[in-house]
């Protein structure tokens, strides 16, 4: 898991879904903020990883239907050419992609079709560096501004960590 979240200790969704993730069997969760907060990239070390990986997921809130500056800047440091696509160096090919994100916002706010154009660079990745794009999986509504909301935000997150898992199993 790819982790990008600026703020994780005061995130609810993204701080669950990551932390069950990290608990289970064969999983590893590369927290960007925590790994580069200067956004120097170890590019060495991330290629390594992913090579490791059989799936890969993006994990991260959205922000203004994108992922946080951090996860764009890894994607370009870590996805170059003669590692991840061109002169025949596709390090990546075969290997699952799944993205998956928290949106604070209920769902009414996010139709298929804007999910389509927020996931379509990733889609776009993927079949560029001849990965396989499983799908993307998000949960809404999470923040905590009430008791009441952040209970609500606990259990979706639970429930998107668990469909997460199951997405992989079944895979």
């Amino acid at each position: 898991m790819i982790l990008a979240h600026p703020e994780i200790e005061k995130s609810i969704g993204n701080k669950i879904i990551s932390e069950q993730f990290a608990n289970k069997k064969n999983t590893e969760v590369r927290h960007l903020n925590k790994l580069y907060p200067n956004f120097k990239i170890n590019v060495k070390a991330e290629q390594t990883a992913l090579l490791k990986a059989d799936t890969i997921i993006f994990q991260f809130p959205l922000f203004w239907y994108s992922t946080p500056a951090i996860l764009k800047e890894w994607i370009d440091q870590v996805f170059l050419y003669g590692f991840a696509f061109g002169a025949d160096s596709y390090n990546l090919k075969n290997k699952k992609l799944i993205v998956s994100f928290t949106i604070g916002s209920p769902i009414k706010d996010y139709p298929k079709e804007i999910v389509q154009k927020i996931t379509f660079p990733f889609r776009g990745l993927a079949k560029y560096c001849k990965m396989e794009y499983q799908s993307e999986l998000f949960c809404n509504d999470i923040n905590g501004y009430t008791s009441e909301a952040k209970e609500n935000a606990i259990l979706n997150a639970g429930n998107h960590s668990q469909q997460l898992f199951e997405l992989i199993n079944d895979k």
